[in-house]
């Protein structure tokens, strides 16, 4: 199974993704901001991140989806959003972003994405 980074400044929702992610057989780290999860992408091996959208330390969200395109370095990023944007979606995956996942989440949505990632790997 795979190490996931969940990026997401309202630890509910952190809690809850780590809770569906390992109860499916990953491991899951939990950041709480941008900056923390620089410092933990740079420490840690991870096979996708998933972040919100809207972070209080993030820039602008077509920023933050270039910078997060850049410094995941080929690791599949799923960007979280509570009313994402087709503009938004289409700038997203021209810039190497898998997909979005719409709050509130429905675990067959995240079984989707797990699976796809890590059938790739197998």
């Amino acid at each position: 199974m795979g190490n996931i980074l969940i990026v997401d400044d309202e630890p509910a929702i952190g809690s809850y993704l780590t809770g569906l992610i390992t109860g499916l057989g990953h491991r899951t780290v939990t950041a709480i901001n941008a900056s923390d999860m620089f410092e933990k992408l740079s420490h840690g091996d991870f096979q996708l991140i998933i972040a919100d959208i809207r972070l209080p330390d993030a820039p602008d969200p077509y920023e933050w989806i270039q910078t997060l395109g850049q410094k995941a370095a080929g690791c599949p990023v799923v960007l979280m959003s509570g009313a994402p944007s087709a503009e938004l979606s289409e700038f997203a995956t021209a810039n190497g972003i898998l997909t979005f996942l719409s709050k509130p989440f429905e675990l067959a949505f995240i079984k989707s994405i797990l699976k796809t990632i890590f059938d790739k790997r197998s």
